[in-house]
């Protein structure tokens, strides 16, 4: 997970959007 350099992890917009959307629907 310390894998971040120069570019943005998949992981991390996953668990982002994952949580804008369950923020948003729920």
């Amino acid at each position: 997970m310390a894998d971040t350099t120069g570019r943005i992890p998949l992981w991390i917009i996953g668990t982002v959007t994952g949580l804008l959307v369950i923020g948003l629907i729920g």
